[in-house]
Parts: C-alpha cells; sequence; structure tokens
C-alpha cells in the first residue's frame, strides 16, 4: 500500500511539474504574483500597517520569479504575456528575438519614483537573465522602448530608458546592449561624444516643459534604422526640452554627431 502510495505521489508531482511548463501555467503564475505589488501599493497608500514590508516582499518575489522563468523556460523570451502587459508590466523585444527587456514600477518611492527590471538574452537554445533592482546607491529606470540594429556581423540593442526623480526632474536616455561571448554586455561603447566614447546618451529636463503635451507628441529619444542615425531632443538652458534635435549617425564603426 505505501509503495502504491508513493507512486501516486510520483506522479501527481510530475504531472503538476508538467502542467506548470505550459505558457499558460507560467504566465498565470507571473500575473498572480505581479498584482501582489498592485494590492501592497493599494495598501499602502491608505495607511494599513506592515504594507511597505509587504510591497518589498511583493517586488522581490516578482522579480525573482520572472528571472527564474526568463532562464528556466527558452520559450518564454517569445511569448506575448498580454495580461502582463495588460497589468502594467512593460515588455520589449528585440526583432530578431534574442533580447527582451521588462520593465515594472516598485511603487516603493515617493516623488522619486522607483523601477526594476528584468534583461533577457538568448544564447544557442537556452535564455538567461539579469534582474535589476535599485539601492540607496543605484538608481534603476524604466524603458520605454527597443530598437534592433544590425550592422555587418554585429547587432546592437539600443534601449530607450527614462527617470523620475521629482515631480519636477526627469530625464530620458538611449542606451546600447549587444550579446557577446555568451554574456550580455551593457558598456558597448559606440557613440562618440565630445568627452570620448560612450555606451549612453542621456540628458535631464524640466517635465513641466512637456507635460501640457500629449504623451505620443513630447519630444523624445528615437532610431531611424534607415538613416542611421538617433535623434535625441534638444534641451536649453532654462532645463525645457525642444523642438529641435541633435543627430547621431552611425559611420560603420560608431555614431557621430552631425551638424544640423
Amino acid at each position: 500500500m505505501k509503495a502504491l502510495n508513493l507512486i501516486a505521489l510520483f506522479c501527481f508531482i510530475t504531472v503538476n511539474k508538467l502542467v506548470a511548463q505550459t505558457p499558460q501555467a507560467v504566465e498565470s503564475d507571473l500575473l498572480k504574483s505581479f498584482k501582489k505589488i498592485e494590492y501592497w501599493h493599494q495598501k499602502q497608500d491608505t495607511g494599513d500597517d506592515g504594507a511597505s514590508d509587504a510591497l518589498g516582499d511583493a517586488n522581490d518575489e516578482f522579480g525573482n520569479k520572472l528571472k527564474k522563468y526568463a532562464e528556466t523556460y527558452p520559450a518564454s523570451i517569445g511569448m506575448p504575456f498580454n495580461s502582463l502587459k495588460k497589468a502594467q508590466l512593460d515588455i520589449f523585444t528585440s526583432a530578431d528575438g534574442l533580447f527582451r527587456i521588462y520593465s515594472w514600477e516598485t511603487w516603493q518611492g515617493g516623488t522619486m519614483r522607483d523601477f526594476a527590471n528584468v534583461l533577457q538574452y538568448k544564447v544557442d537554445a537556452k535564455t538567461k537573465s539579469v534582474l535589476l533592482t535599485g539601492s540607496q546607491e543605484t538608481y534603476i529606470p524604466f524603458y520605454s522602448n527597443l530598437y534592433t540594429f544590425k550592422t555587418g556581423d554585429k547587432t546592437y540593442y539600443l534601449g530607450i530608458y527614462g527617470t523620475i526623480y521629482s515631480s519636477k526632474d526627469a530625464g530620458t536616455g538611449i542606451k546600447v546592449f549587444d550579446i557577446e561571448n555568451g554574456k550580455l554586455n551593457d558598456d558597448v561603447k559606440v557613440i562618440k561624444t565630445g568627452s570620448g566614447l560612450k555606451s549612453k546618451i542621456y540628458y535631464d529636463y524640466d517635465f513641466f516643459s512637456v507635460v501640457d503635451i500629449p504623451f505620443e507628441k513630447r519630444p523624445t529619444i528615437t532610431f531611424d534604422q534607415t538613416t542611421q542615425t538617433i535623434h535625441v531632443p534638444l534641451v536649453n538652458a532654462k532645463a525645457q526640452v525642444t523642438a529641435k534635435f541633435i543627430t547621431y549617425k552611425f559611420n560603420g564603426q560608431y555614431f557621430e554627431k552631425i551638424k544640423s
């Protein structure tokens, strides 16, 4: 009888393990975890005791769970995760399907908004991931777009990111990634600036200079695949975003500023 019970238990565990590997089960588990962040965020807003600690735990749980799934299930890099997007998890995937950014607000900040990211990338048949969370020494931005730029035998991933330091102070940047020797490289110095080659361009600005512009029409950093150019809004001495742009064009080796 004990042997039969053990066999039944083994079958039950095996079946459940297989079920947990289905895309639907993975997404459902992640969504359940992600919704805990919003739940404890609302509790925190109403002043519930212990909500802040629970919110931190919910973010840790989701971040680690997403990182684990991103590594355990290679197919996850191509899953649409529509329910998670609807719940305000931002997901951006490269055109070649080899790199993906997951980005969300932790709701642990005040006027300085806090964010977290999971960077997922594919090497051969495997996927790897990196969890990025903030600390007192490190500010983690949110991502709002991802461009793929292939030139020769190199593929660069251009991530557009943002920062919110207060209700007035914000910033936008572009950061270049690539996958080299089986690892994600987040310091790809292919942008030529006055102070040398950089892996990113960033500017601070006064949020009130764009607050009255519809979100989709606000000047921001963009990349044009056809002309191989990065367009960066010009910010004046008062930190106001203008309608003018600075342009960096790829010259075969790096992006270099060109005269307008």
